[in-house]
């Protein structure tokens, strides 16, 4: 996994101490760059990617973001589709889990979804909880090496889905209509959601 993509899935789920710093890595991979100002700029900052701008105020005394400027910048982000993952999920080698918060328990947990094995991991705080998901993954590939067996692999591509006989007629003719295949039709009207 990428810095980038470490610094995203850290960004989605709205930590309490995301840098100012980490903000000006993130931004900068994502093509951002800082715009010098002149003496009015005071603490806010520009950033641009040459078509347009992200400002706001440079946090201090100290340099965590406040929780409204995180969210002001996961909302933009999203909105220019520099992100496109839920902001409930973190990734590794090609596994994907889910993130969630027990109160009752007071710790992060998840567990690695699109396949039939269960995979869980948990910690109690962002960097714990995925350094515990990082671990599950990598143990559970040691595991099918070690006793001869081939890793699942999550979301293969194909899935069954369930439907009424007049909506599935309704589906078969509009892909007809549009010279598709029902699963091409389907697979764009996913597409078109997602």
């Amino acid at each position: 996994m990428s810095k980038k993509d470490k610094l995203l899935d850290r960004l989605r789920l709205q930590p309490k101490d995301f840098t100012f710093d980490e903000l000006c890595t993130l931004l900068g991979s994502l093509g951002y760059y800082i715009v010098k100002s002149g003496k009015t700029g005071g603490s806010r900052v520009t950033f641009s990617n040459g078509e347009d701008y992200i400002r706001l105020h440079k946090p201090h005394p100290r340099n965590i973001l406040k929780s409204y400027q995180i969210y002001d910048i996961i909302t933009i982000l999203k909105e220019r589709g520099l992100i496109m993952k839920p902001s409930n999920y973190i990734s590794h080698k090609g596994y994907t889990g889910s993130v969630e918060f027990s109160a009752e328990d007071a710790v992060f947990h998840g567990k690695v979804i699109g396949i039939k094995s269960l995979i869980s991991f948990e910690g109690d705080s962002v960097a714990s909880l995925t350094e515990d998901f990082f671990n599950a993954v990598d143990e559970y590939l040691q595991f099918c090496k070690e006793n001869g067996k081939e890793p699942e692999k999550p979301f293969k591509g194909s899935f069954n889905v369930r439907i009424g006989p007049d909506l599935h007629r309704k589906a078969a003719t509009a892909a007809s209509a549009m010279n598709m295949s029902l699963n091409a039709y389907v697979e764009e009207a996913i597409r078109r959601v997602v």
